[in-house]
């Protein structure tokens, strides 16, 4: 059985330093589902969501802050709370996110940002 509360903690030790496509292609299932808010699911499964994560972070200038808030596991669920404050070359970026990650076989089969700026 897969220790999800040690897969969560791993996954989100990569994105404190930085490293979201990386994570990407160690944690998340080929087939991943990626939706923002009450936007559609974006499509491309996990290559497509390392495509719009390099794709934005070409646009980084400064990372000011990648913090991890909290995290929490349920049954096959799990929820962390970031902020994250950048510089890019469209301006400032602040976001206070939740990320809700469905698990199964050990990978992240579904992730939901539910997003406040």
């Amino acid at each position: 059985m897969e220790d999800i509360r040690e897969l969560e903690t791993q996954l989100n030790a990569l994105i404190a330093k930085g490293e979201m496509v990386e994570a990407t292609e160690l944690f998340y299932a080929d087939d991943c589902i990626y939706q923002e808010g009450n936007k559609p699911p974006r499509t491309g499964g996990k290559n497509g969501h390392k495509e719009y994560l390099s794709a934005f972070f070409k646009t980084v200038t400064a990372v000011n802050g990648l913090t991890l808030h909290s995290q929490t596991i349920g049954d096959g669920v799990s929820m962390s709370e970031w902020t994250f404050d950048l510089a890019t070359t469209n301006g400032p970026v602040l976001w206070n996110e939740v990320l809700r990650r469905r698990w199964a076989g050990g990978k992240v089969v579904s992730e939901r940002f539910y997003t406040a700026a």
